[in-house]
């Protein structure tokens, strides 16, 4: 197969690989969302004067943060049903695939910001604002991780970029384009967080500075 074809091959199923690495950072936003939401959750727990409740935050976040995000799919895949009905309702809740992926990495967002937020809370009590501050910059670049994680969603049947490049694959009926499609997938990848560390590295700059002024 030479350049030529090759390429061609790219560029006619660019749009079929779109819409699957549309899908990866839709699953990491998610992800995101709902393990800041969880992690804020857990840091109120840490701050309590109770000291069981204290303690059980201490404990879900030591939970979440050593919990491999790629076995947990696993265990929502087959744990998690497909719909759930809600009692006394007639309202069916849905659980597919790209939400249980998404759900299993924010498992890992939630430790990370149970540990970071509660370190920039006392970071700010003790009134060094620029360590405190710093979990911005630190939670996007965590975000970072969470969007190359999210293609693991393939092995649950998600059809993200990953799981459509086998899919471009198989069609093409060769293995000689294999290299080039999963080389073409990292270049999607790295474009991606690349844009995104640089807007957080001038965002973090420009924060710092307004801070040191």
């Amino acid at each position: 197969m030479g350049w030529i074809e090759i390429t061609r091959n790219l560029l006619e199923w660019t749009p079929f690989l779109a819409i699957g690495f549309m899908w990866n950072i839709l699953i990491s936003v998610l992800a995101l969302g709902i393990g800041a939401a969880c992690g804020g959750l857990l840091v109120l727990l840490r701050l309590s004067r109770h000291r069981k409740l204290a303690l059980a935050g201490a404990s879900l976040t030591e939970f979440m943060r050593n919990v491999p995000t790629f076995v947990f799919q696993f265990y929502l895949m087959f744990m998690l049903p497909e719909s759930l009905m809600l009692p006394f309702s007639t309202i069916n809740l849905s659980f597919p695939s790209w939400l249980k992926a998404a759900l299993a990495l924010a498992l890992a967002v939630a430790g990370f910001v149970s540990d970071n937020l509660l370190s920039a809370i006392q970071a700010w009590r003790n009134e060094r604002f620029q360590n405190a501050l710093l979990f911005i910059p630190n939670l996007c670049n965590f975000f970072v991780i969470i969007i190359m994680a999210s293609s693991t969603a393939s092995v649950i049947g998600v059809s993200e970029l990953v799981s459509r490049c086998n899919t471009v694959i198989n069609a093409s009926g060769t293995t000689q384009i294999m290299l080039w499609v999963y080389l073409y997938a990292m270049i999607w990848f790295f474009l991606f967080c690349y844009m995104v560390t640089a807007a957080i590295n001038k965002f973090s700059s420009g924060m710092l500075r307004r801070i040191s002024i």
